[in-house]
């Protein structure tokens, strides 16, 4: 896991005309200081320059190659640490501040698996329904205002169509809906499962606004470890975070809501970037206050149970508690955001 603390960009451009030439723009991170964070910029974009202008043809450069590196905080792609503001650190945990202000733990060995809830199907708009009736009924009245009594009664017939067709759809959607299990009842079961097949793991459940959150406490895993895959398998844990995981080499937790589940409206992109640039400092300043200070009547999570294997080693009970700590899991009285 690599989270650096000072970020910097480079962009580099060779003329070849007046009016035609090569640009490639890199990130450039380091622990040490701003200015080791711009060389190692000047290096990659230099090393992707000589990338572009060694290729006769922009065909003949990889697929993956991006002239210029914009990809989200995450580094999804694999090229990039994740690019977080650092809030804190304690052992090998880092507590950043991700786009739109949440605080994230993030770890490189305590299991951490986040599972979303499925979508519940919706019953069909009414808006269809009714701009079909208008329809109708205003052709079938002017078909029999000219006569057409016939023709007229053929359109209001086709009205009455739709208009059961509708209704046997939203029908079925309720009927489904009424037969469906609980989705949280049914995660709390496919992690139940797990637990009794491992008994020798320990699985800290936590209940999350639209899920379940599953911290592994018997043991340290890595992301890449088989274990670890399996569990992420079992408990249909979101691919792209599995992603994530592998790339990164950690686990994640946002430990604090989401501004739009607490009343707040999201960061301008100007504010939400890391780095941000010096002229914005004092209004990221002043979102991130505004944003701590809300989030602190909300959990993030609420502690729900200790399965199987109850002991924990020094690490992964410094994790928990400072998890526990920063989501308010103990809380119960708070919303979940």
């Amino acid at each position: 896991m690599q989270i650096p603390r000072y970020w910097a960009q480079a962009r580099l451009r060779h003329e070849t005309s007046p009016r035609h030439g090569a640009t490639v723009q890199r990130w450039g991170w380091s622990d040490q200081s701003p200015e080791a964070a711009q060389a190692h910029a000047q290096q990659r974009a230099q090393a992707a320059l000589d990338q572009v202008l060694s290729a006769p043809q922009l065909r003949h450069l990889d697929a993956s190659f991006q002239r210029m590196e914009r990809l989200g905080e995450y580094g999804l792609n694999g090229q990039t640490p994740i690019r977080e503001e650092i809030l804190g650190q304690r052992g090998q945990t880092v507590m950043t501040r991700n786009s739109y202000g949440a605080h994230c733990l993030n770890t490189p060995d305590v299991a951490i698996a986040d599972m979303d809830f499925p979508p519940q199907p919706q019953p069909p708009s009414a808006a269809p329904l009714l701009a079909a009736a208008v329809l109708a009924l205003a052709v079938g009245f002017v078909v029999f205002a000219q006569g057409g009594v016939l023709p007229a009664m053929a359109v209001l017939a086709g009205g009455a169509v739709v208009l059961v067709l509708w209704l046997r759809r939203w029908l079925n959607l309720r009927q489904k809906q009424a037969g469906s299990a609980d989705p949280r009842q049914l995660a709390l079961e496919r992690v139940t499962a797990f637990s009794q097949q491992h008994p020798e793991w320990g699985l800290r459940v936590y209940s999350t606004p639209k899920g379940l959150r599953i911290i592994v406490t018997h043991e340290a895993l890595r992301p890449g470890d088989s274990a670890v895959q399996d569990l992420f398998s079992a408990l249909q844990v979101d691919p792209v975070y599995q992603r994530l995981c592998l790339q990164q080499q950690c686990f994640r937790a946002r430990v604090t809501g989401k501004p739009w589940r607490m009343g707040l409206s999201g960061p301008s992109p100007q504010v939400r970037r890391w780095p941000v640039a010096a002229s914005q400092l004092a209004a990221r300043a002043e979102w991130t206050h505004v944003y701590d200070q809300q989030a602190a009547r909300y959990s993030a999570c609420q502690f729900i149970a200790q399965l199987g294997q109850s002991r924990m080693g020094m690490d992964i009970q410094a994790l928990v508690d400072w998890h526990d700590e920063a989501c308010r899991a103990q809380q119960s009285q708070l919303p979940l955001a």
